[in-house]
């Protein structure tokens, strides 16, 4: 420490005018790429904490994809393929025209309440209107 003040007290030694200056623009200069840098490690971090999350997602999901695709796979072949229920057509024929009759029955009923309901809903938006 002497030899610091030793040479502090030196007046021999020539001080540029623009000496105090420059230190000034220097500590701004540090002080502006310091909280660059911490707005630069908070983004990091940021971004850290998405890949953590990502990568603790898709591992899991992968995983579950993997465990899926296999049961498919495994249980594709147990799936016995439809038979035909009837070896004479015409009984195959009866049966549709049976079937073809109860969904039509259904409709009938179905488009009897639309027909009931379709003045009231036209008196509603009349109201409405």
């Amino acid at each position: 420490m002497l030899d610091l003040d030793r040479i502090a007290s030196d007046e021999s030694i020539k001080v540029p005018a623009s000496l105090k200056h420059d230190i000034a623009v220097t500590a701004r200069a540090l002080e502006m790429s310091s909280k660059e840098e911490d707005e630069v490690k908070k983004t990091h971090t940021h971004h850290h904490r998405y890949r953590k999350i990502l990568k603790m997602i898709s591992y899991p999901a992968a995983a579950v994809a993997v465990v899926t695709i296999g049961l498919h796979l495994s249980f594709q072949d147990s799936i016995p393929t439809p038979k035909d229920t009837f070896d004479d057509p015409k009984m195959a024929y009866v049966q549709m025209e049976q079937v073809f009759g109860f969904i039509s029955e259904k409709m009938n009923t179905g488009m009897d309440i639309a027909d009931v309901a379709e003045p009231v809903i036209d008196k509603t938006i009349n109201a409405l209107r």
